[in-house]
């Protein structure tokens, strides 16, 4: 997954932050919303972005696209293995939540930081609360 590229004589574009984002939804000028998206993510202002040269520019748009591109968003390594979960109303032994536990952490621990809660939530068919109740009690197990 990409983060950020490296643009030659300008700086690092990096995706924008929920507060930029908030910035540009706010921006009445149409034209500067789209142009803040490269503007923020090289840590500039639009003003400033307007002043580069062409070349420069361009080179800007090429890192922004390929940051924001369907190839930046695919994963780096395949989709971690699902456990096995709990049907709903399930009981389970002891054994079974702490290695349940275990293989959330170990998901947990092959996903970049801030998509587990994402993961539990859309791929595992728990909550976030009982992902984090299993994993706690593997931790306690060990």
């Amino acid at each position: 997954m990409i983060t950020e590229i490296e643009v030659e004589g300008v700086g690092t574009m990096r995706q924008v932050n929920g507060w930029q984002m908030v910035r540009i939804k706010r921006m009445a000028n149409r034209q500067n919303q789209q142009i803040a998206f490269a503007a923020f993510g090289l840590g500039m202002t639009v003003r400033q972005f307007k002043q580069l040269p062409d070349d420069q520019r361009r080179a800007a748009w090429k890192a922004h696209d390929l940051l924001y591109g369907p190839a930046a968003a695919a994963p780096a390594s395949p989709e971690p293995s699902r456990p096995r979960l709990p049907r709903p109303y399930e009981r389970m032994d002891e054994a079974k939540v702490v290695q349940l536990g275990r293989d959330l952490i170990r998901i947990k621990g092959e996903l970049p930081h801030g998509h587990f809660g994402l993961w539990v939530e859309e791929k595992s068919g728990i909550t976030r609360s009982q992902a984090q109740r299993y994993m706690k009690a593997a931790k306690e197990a060990a």
